[in-house]
């Protein structure tokens, strides 16, 4: 998918929501590597991400931001299940939190049924 095509997938609220989740991904073992640090940057380009949009997916409530996966697309609910795998593994060492953690929302938003495609 293009760049340009990822960005206009979202609106911001929905932006602030992958924002919320992917820093709590980041985020679930207390230990955050360059290479996550990278693959934030990387997303934040790609989907377009404002500092505005940034810092109101910080602050939201990683119940809230789940439950907002809820209503998105089909399509929109597979980006976001690929963008989770990928900060899983853009620094190669999966944690054992960040399988609970990506379980968890899978099983919260229905995404589970995509990790198992």
């Amino acid at each position: 998918m293009e760049n340009n095509s990822l960005k206009h997938m979202f609106n911001d609220h929905e932006k602030a929501v992958i924002v919320s989740l992917l820093l709590e991904m980041a985020n679930v073992d207390s230990k955050v590597t360059f290479e996550e640090l990278v693959n934030s940057n990387s997303v934040n380009a790609r989907l377009g991400i404002s500092r505005s949009v940034f810092e109101l997916g910080r602050g939201l409530d990683i119940q809230y931001a789940i439950h907002a996966v809820k209503s998105m697309t089909s399509e929109q609910q597979a980006q976001v299940a690929q963008l989770l795998v990928d900060m899983i593994d853009c620094d190669s060492e999966v944690k054992p939190s960040e399988l609970q953690l990506l379980n968890y929302i899978g099983q919260e938003t229905g995404l589970d049924k995509l990790f198992e495609a």
